[in-house]
């Protein structure tokens, strides 16, 4: 029964997706822990932050990092703790916060992006030609294909 599991365990998408992002997040995640002490749902949402020009509401990040609500929330009000985040009440609605990037948050973010990159080309420069953009285009599909 065993080679059954194991060959399975090898075909499935999802878990072969699991094991690779959770291999390069450990990769990019020594940068920005010894860069700024961010954890990795810290960081995502930084990311998330610095890349949307619009403010974000913790939902929104909820959607955009696919973490839980408990996480973002975690993660928000460290980055808050820095300086990093601007919480903004909604005036239509007063539940609800947006939150946009400090300048210093944006330095931090902009400090933290060309190492995180770095990191990645490390990996990444292992791959052929033909597998990064094979990857590429099937990580574009995917997205396409989870958002409908």
């Amino acid at each position: 029964m065993g080679g059954l599991i194991d060959q399975t365990d090898r075909r499935l998408v999802s878990n072969r997706l699991i094991r690779a992002a959770t291999a390069l997040g450990r990769v990019t995640s020594r940068v920005h822990k010894r860069e700024q002490g961010l954890t990795s749902p810290e960081f995502a949402v930084l990311l998330a932050l610095g890349s949307e020009r619009a403010k974000l509401t913790s939902s929104h990040i909820v959607d955009l990092t696919a973490m839980d609500k408990t996480k973002v929330s975690r993660a928000v009000a460290s980055l808050d703790q820095r300086g990093w985040v601007l919480r903004e009440r909604a005036t239509s609605d007063r539940r609800f916060e947006y939150l946009t990037l400090t300048e210093d948050g944006r330095a931090a973010l902009n400090h933290l992006l060309p190492k995180i990159i770095e990191a990645e080309v490390a990996v990444l420069k292992n791959l052929s030609e033909d597998e990064r953009l094979g990857l590429e285009a099937g990580l574009k599909g995917l997205d396409r294909a989870i958002s409908h």
